[in-house]
């Protein structure tokens, strides 16, 4: 039964961290601003697999798991189970929409956002997506024709959508965490992970689901990055790591990333529409290597952006094994070209994109 003072938004989001934990930013600060009609009360549609359907609930959201996947090429089998995951998600969709009637869609432009996107059209339930990459990918610009309006990174971004839509594209950055506008001071954060506060670390990120070229490339490198006196945190995935020598911190996943960047003096990271707004915000310099099987190639874009400002390095992912020690090695060594590349992230750095894009949701959800 719904409750009758709540002001019910329907959410799809997921995938990966870096497509969840923006959306879920957003959502929690609009529920900070409130609404003067009821309680603003998510209902999140997701994976049960994959990360939504672990933070979600654990968080105490009301979930709806959907078997909805992505497409995976017509060569993979996997691609043609679609063929029954589609309609079933559409119809777990329809029945969680009956029961709380949303007032509106907030997606994020992954496979999730197709179901709940249908669904949100045949009931006439305003839609409003997210797009945290250079370029939008396939599920947003399916969408893009239904939507009423687009919060994208960039005018980068803006411009990549058909003319027809453009007018209702907003341009607000790519939301972050709330955790990630005040980071805690340096030891603090290095010690929260039992690293020696007086010494820096490089942070290793391959994403919520790890990353096998960086973590192999890392592995390679342990004794070197240690010799010249740095620590690591290194966030694997779900690769099984060998015995790592002291000052290797090593965890599957890292939930307290406001530790972690506050922790972090450089980072090797993959480039994520949501991860390069968080480095930029926070200030990490980074050597990024972007994931080299995305659709559109949106994480190359990603890091050309912030390559271009100055801020961080790229490496394909082809080239990593052999020139990873080649690019890192005099960024360790050089705390004056860091100082550089931290000035250039903040001049980047779009730090209120999730205050804006609430607001934009609160004045479409409470509006008369």
């Amino acid at each position: 039964m719904q409750n009758p003072s709540a002001v019910s938004i329907l959410v799809a989001a997921g995938g990966t961290g870096g497509d969840l934990f923006p959306v879920l930013a957003v959502v929690e600060r609009l529920r900070q601003l409130g609404c003067p009609q009821g309680t603003i009360e998510p209902l999140f549609v997701g994976n049960p697999d994959r990360i939504e359907g672990r933070i979600l609930p654990a968080r105490g959201y009301s979930f709806v798991p959907i078997p909805m996947r992505g497409y995976y090429g017509v060569r993979s089998l996997r691609t043609y189970s679609l063929a029954w995951r589609l309609p079933s998600s559409i119809l777990r969709v329809w029945h969680a929409v009956l029961r709380v009637r949303p007032r509106l869609a907030l997606l994020a432009g992954a496979y999730l956002g197709i179901p709940a996107g249908i669904v949100a059209r045949l009931h006439r339930i305003p839609i409003v997506l997210v797009e945290i990459n250079a370029t939008p990918g396939k599920a947003n610009r399916l969408l893009a024709q239904w939507a009423h309006q687009i919060l994208v990174s960039s005018e980068e971004c803006r411009a990549a959508f058909p003319a027809a839509v453009r007018s209702r594209v907003v341009v607000t950055g790519t939301p972050i965490r709330p955790a990630l506008q005040q980071l805690p001071p340096v030891a603090q954060a290095r010690m929260r992970f039992g690293l020696a506060p007086d010494r820096p670390v490089l942070l290793v990120l391959g994403g919520s689901l790890g990353a096998h070229s960086i973590n192999r490339a890392i592995a390679a490198h342990l004794t070197a990055i240690c010799a010249c006196g740095w620590q690591i945190l290194w966030q694997t995935g779900s690769a099984e790591i060998p015995s790592s020598p002291p000052g290797v911190v090593v965890l599957p996943f890292i939930e307290d990333m406001a530790s972690a960047y506050a922790a972090a003096e450089l980072a090797i990271s993959r480039a994520g529409g949501s991860t390069v707004a968080e480095l930029a915000v926070t200030k990490t310099p980074a050597i990024l290597v972007p994931y080299p099987h995305a659709a559109n190639r949106e994480q190359d874009r990603n890091a050309a952006f912030l390559a271009h400002s100055g801020g961080a390095v790229v490496i394909a992912d082809t080239q990593l094994d052999h020139a990873l020690w080649q690019v890192l090695a005099p960024l360790l060594g050089d705390p004056e070209r860091r100082s550089q590349m931290r000035r250039a992230l903040g001049e980047v750095a779009r730090p209120h994109a999730t205050d804006e894009a609430a607001t934009i949701l609160r004045a479409m959800l409470c509006s008369d």
